[in-house]
Parts: C-alpha cells; sequence; structure tokens
C-alpha cells in the first residue's frame, strides 16, 4: 500500500481524536502546551497498538509469508480468506463509528484531561478502534514492511487533529461531530473497498 492510502487512513482514524479532545477540552481547562503533550502521547499509544494489531494480524493469516499465493488454488484461497476477514474488521470498524454518530447527541463524555493519567487512558480507549484496524491490516500486509509507513502518518495527523480539537475546545467553539464521524466512515470505507478489491 502507498503512503497516501496509509494518510486517508490515518486521517479516517483522526477524527475520533479531533471529537474526544473538542469534547474534554469543553469542560476541563488545559494548558496548551500540556494538552499538546497529552496529544502526542495519546498519537504515539494509537501508533503502538497499529502495530500491535499488525503484528496479530500476521500471526492470525491463513497464507503463510513464504508462500505466493498465485502459485496454486489452495494458497489462492487462502489469501481470498485473507482478503474477507480484512473486509469484515474494517467495516465492523465502520459500522461501531456509525452506531455511535446514529445517537441524538454525538459528544462523548467529557473526561479530565487535567491529569496526565486520564489523558493515557484515554488514548487506550480511543485506540481500540485503530487495533481492530491494525488486525485487519495484518492479513493483508507484513508489520515489517510497512510499520513506519502505517504508524508515522498515524501520529503526525493525530496530533494535529487533537490538537485541532483541542483548540475548538478551549475557545468554547461548537463542532459538528456527527459529520465528521460520518467523514470518517467514507474515509475508513474508501480504504477498505481499495485495499479489497483494487489491491
Amino acid at each position: 500500500m502507498s503512503i497516501i492510502e496509509f494518510i486517508i487512513l490515518s486521517i479516517a482514524l483522526s477524527f475520533e481524536v479531533l471529537i474526544v479532545m473538542h469534547g474534554c477540552a469543553l469542560k476541563t481547562p488545559v494548558k496548551l502546551t500540556k494538552g499538546l503533550g497529552e496529544i502526542v502521547c495519546i498519537a504515539v499509544i494509537n501508533a503502538l497498538l497499529l502495530a500491535i494489531g499488525l503484528w496479530l494480524g500476521n500471526m492470525l493469516r491463513f497464507t503463510p509469508d513464504s508462500i505466493d499465493p498465485n502459485t496454486s488454488s489452495t494458497n489462492s484461497l487462502m489469501s481470498e480468506t485473507d482478503n474477507l476477514v480484512y473486509l469484515g474488521l474494517m467495516i465492523l470498524v465502520a459500522v461501531r463509528l456509525l452506531f455511535r454518530s446514529g445517537k441524538k447527541s454525538r459528544q462523548v463524555q467529557p473526561y479530565d484531561i487535567s491529569r496526565f493519567s486520564t489523558a493515557l487512558l484515554l488514548g487506550v480507549a480511543v485506540g481500540i478502534n485503530t487495533l481492530i484496524v491494525g488486525i485487519a491490516l495484518g492479513f493483508r500486509m507484513l508489520l515489517c514492511e510497512n510499520i513506519w509507513r502505517a504508524t508515522i502518518p498515524l501520529v503526525v495527523i493525530m496530533t494535529i487533529f487533537g490538537l485541532l480539537g483541542l483548540m475548538l475546545g478551549r475557545q468554547k467553539k461548537e463542532i459538528r461531530a456527527r459529520r465528521y464521524t460520518l467523514f470518517a466512515v467514507l474515509f475508513l470505507l474508501a480504504f477498505a473497498l481499495k485495499g479489497a478489491f483494487w489491491g
């Protein structure tokens, strides 16, 4: 997969951080520098969860790493199974996001991000979708070949989106959380369908 595709995936996963940081900053006053440090930690945690997911996916995939899926019908069938698992997990994440956006109020429960430990736990909570996406990707690509292309864009883009959410929350600006969630779903589905059907 190209770096552009990983950037699209990173944008899809980062919308949730924007929404969460905005909701928390609306309720809890936090200095911008401290908030930036917390956001970077959240982004790094998500990158680690993505890498762990890739590793788990590599361990669970049906096609062995050393076998060319085009050499026999059996190997081709295993590769097709990997593709279906990948698509199913990506759709699962999209459905989770759609279910949240369907609520009357998309505003998340605000957490006290003035405490660094809370921000770290928040990073793990937000990273559940990232972990599932990582597992899905692990069925289609190897961790050792894609770790930097997958994690670096995620850290950079998630930090930018999180900082944007923090600044909007500090200024008491309202955002259309449901619309951002739908954008995330569209980006995620586009990434999933492209990967599943066009390689």
